[in-house]
């Protein structure tokens, strides 16, 4: 199993020292997001972080198994396609530096302009929006050899894993593939089972992220480890083995605090339960 860290674990600080960190505690390489000297919004620079974390990277031994950017916009009538154009000149960027995957969500508005649609109001034009958007820029990504990874997350179309699996039904390109965070997925259904939508999505889960979370009454907390939340992992790696995914696990610590603790807790809990799982 390869185990990498989230850059945005170490969102606020530099991106040498969540670089010099991932090395120390032991993980494989990173997932490059923006840090506090470090801005990924534009192909622009996406293309001159590269060319920073690149030298440490060598240094360092590290690989980038992903770079998030987005969202891509989604269009209802083709008002958004200048950003699905810089959306693709990414792909471009990764290719040339032989960076696998691009993590992204998709932002589709909802038609009577107040906000993010989400799977729960969503209609079949919606999911027509999307795979058409899907469509274009699947071509591109074949073309450049890079996966897009679509994360289940709240708050969008594919919030859930039952969403985000009409929708890679719809755009069937093998690049367009699922990044599964099973956190994520336990707030949206609190009853979600991992190990039949594992069992579902099959080949199409190309990325996945590790992180947990504690549901109360009122919300949930990410203050926590991974060994300690709801989601067991001892399940999930053990779905993730028999459908054979071998991609990388990205982990994450969404919660406030020393990210030290935590991030070095993950690389040793998730280490000794890859033994245990066989993975």
């Amino acid at each position: 199993m390869d185990l990498y860290m989230n850059g945005y674990s170490y969102r606020g600080y530099e991106m040498g020292y969540a670089l010099r960190k991932a090395r120390e505690f032991g993980y494989r390489g990173v997932e490059l997001r923006s840090f506090s000297d470090i801005d990924i919004s534009t192909p622009e620079t996406v293309t001159r972080t590269l060319e920073r974390a690149t030298p440490l990277l060598s240094d360092l031994d590290l690989a980038v198994c992903s770079v998030w950017y987005g969202p891509l916009a989604v269009s209802r009538a083709d008002e958004f396609l200048a950003e699905e154009k810089a959306f693709c000149d990414v792909l471009g960027v990764l290719a040339q530096y032989g960076v696998p995957i691009l993590h992204t969500h998709l932002s589709l508005l909802r038609a009577d302009g107040w906000g993010e649609v989400i799977s729960a109001g969503a209609v079949a034009a919606d999911y027509e929006a999307v795979r058409r958007a899907l469509d274009r820029v699947a071509p591109v990504a074949e073309r450049e050899g890079v996966k897009i990874a679509i994360e289940t997350h709240m708050g969008r179309i594919h919030d859930s894993a039952a969403s985000l699996l009409r929708i890679l039904t719809e755009c069937p390109s093998a690049h367009i593939v699922a990044c599964l965070d099973y956190a994520n997925m336990l707030i949206v259904n609190p009853q979600e089972s991992f190990a039949e939508k594992i069992q579902l999505f099959g080949s199409r889960i190309g990325y996945t992220h590790i992180k947990n979370v504690k549901l109360l009454p009122g919300g949930y907390d990410w203050n926590l480890s991974v060994r300690w939340g709801d989601v067991n992992y001892y399940r999930v790696f053990e779905a993730l083995k028999k459908v054979g995914y071998g991609g990388a696990c990205t982990v994450e610590y969404c919660g406030t605090g020393d990210p030290d603790v935590f991030v070095a807790d993950d690389a040793r809990y998730l280490n000794e339960l890859a033994v245990r799982v066989g993975m």
